[in-house]
């Protein structure tokens, strides 16, 4: 079950960063062929772009992939790295849980904003990227899978 969660999350994140993607591409096009860049593109490929850096980041931190600096706990031995990951454990789950709340609060403030240039769209999606994003990393922060090292 664990497994098919962050490969849905993965999948995801793969194709909004695609489509980020094709989009900044088509607004490239636009600007330098047609010299009419369309501005609602350019507002969409940023929120894409911020939904795929969260969404990967959550898989990250479930694969046990995010760069670590080891230099001290190569110099200490085990118990200083078993030190370590106990008070990386700590320090994430209070940033994140941080992070989650008031990105909840924010993504509730903003419940009926809109887009600047895509007016029926609400402004919500991109606010949710940060707390749901951040709710995945607590849950796998308690959920822990097997750590690369």
């Amino acid at each position: 079950m664990k497994s098919f969660i962050q490969k849905w999350i993965s999948g995801s994140a793969s194709s909004i960063l695609a489509a980020a993607v094709v989009l900044m591409s088509v607004q490239i096009f636009l600007r330098f062929v047609f010299n009419s860049p369309l501005a609602w593109m350019e507002e969409v490929d940023r929120y894409l772009f911020v939904w795929s850096v969260y969404l990967g980041s959550a898989v990250a931190l479930a694969k046990g992939t995010h760069i670590r600096v080891t230099f001290l706990t190569d110099l200490g031995g085990p118990k200083c790295d078993k030190i370590s990951r106990a008070f990386d454990k700590i320090c994430s789950g209070i940033s994140f849980s941080f992070v989650c709340y008031y990105g909840y609060k924010l993504a509730y403030a903003n419940l009926y904003a809109r887009f600047y240039t895509v007016e029926f769209m609400p402004l919500v999606l991109f606010y949710l990227a940060v707390p749901l994003a951040m709710t995945l990393m607590v849950v796998y922060l308690i959920w822990p899978a097997k750590r690369r090292t």
